[in-house]
């Protein structure tokens, strides 16, 4: 399958970073397919052990939150050849650590990974492979930041993503998060930055790093407008490394997630990969 065809149609270099920009702040030497290969904390499907488990913590009763149920069809058709289960959700403990910052109330995010690894044994540990944590608060990772959209080990196989930013009202009160309808046009932002960021957290976990060669999935994010600049789908370099991982068929992944992105009303998307798809 000609993969590689027309990649300047499909794929745009990184641009210049301004003064803010991800690349501006943090100095990333790329990850080439040698490098990726040689990389050791990665999640690598074998034998039994191909489940993801996604745990949400904390509430998703409220007409803004996540919708998780279609969240994880996307998941499931990125990261073919692995089973992704969705686990009932659960309230925050007494004692994940949480502090008030302006008003708005963080939960550290070592306290989600305590939580998961205590109680990896009530799940099947023999068939886990990774299990994520996904929650509507907003999460810091130590005292030197005010905030992260999501944080992985990979030692451990873990990780822990917050839906709490992605929404286009975050920045209002919690009264109007809770009592305002969810638009169409709301919905769909919402749906698209909550896929890309599980989906680019998910690829931290699989040993991808974030890409500095083309707009990609997997570019870092330092703010709002970088994280909608991210395309929900990889460049020819990170997906050469998911595929030597998974082995998948390129073009069925392509062609679910035409079928996907019809579904739930991400047209910009479906009309990338149907080209792509006229393209290999």
């Amino acid at each position: 399958m000609a993969v590689t065809n027309k990649l300047n149609e499909s794929f745009q270099p990184v641009p210049k970073p301004n003064s803010g920009d991800w690349l501006a702040n943090h100095k990333e030497k790329g990850q080439t397919m040698k490098s990726f290969e040689r990389t050791i904390s990665k999640a690598i499907p074998h034998a039994t052990f191909k489940i993801i488990y996604i745990q949400p913590i904390g509430s998703f009763n409220h007409p803004r939150a996540a919708p998780l149920d279609i969240i994880v069809q996307f998941a499931r058709v990125f990261f073919s050849g692995c089973e992704v289960e969705l686990l009932p959700t659960i309230d925050f403990s007494k004692d994940m650590k949480s502090r008030n910052n302006c008003g708005t109330i963080q939960y550290r995010t070592d306290g989600f990974y305590n939580y998961l690894s205590q109680t990896r044994h009530k799940r099947n540990s023999r068939r886990e492979l990774l299990c994520v944590a996904v929650t509507m608060a907003d999460i810091y990772p130590d005292e030197d930041w005010n905030f992260v959209y999501g944080q992985a080990d990979l030692i451990n196989g873990l990780g822990v993503y917050s839906f709490a930013r992605l929404d286009p009202l975050y920045l209002e009160s919690s009264e109007s998060l809770l009592t305002t309808p969810l638009t169409d046009e709301h919905r769909i932002i919402m749906l698209r930055r909550c896929v890309k960021i599980l989906l680019h957290e998910l690829g931290h976990l699989f040993g991808l790093k974030h890409c500095i060669y083309y707009v990609c999935l997997m570019n870092g994010a330092n703010h709002e407008i970088e994280m909608d600049r991210q395309p929900l789908y990889l460049c020819p370099v990170c997906l050469r490394k998911l595929y030597s991982t998974f082995n998948f068929n390129v073009r069925a992944v392509y062609e679910q997630f035409v079928k996907l992105c019809e579904t739930y009303g991400l047209e910009e998307e479906r009309i990338w990969y149907q080209k792509r798809l006229d393209c290999i």
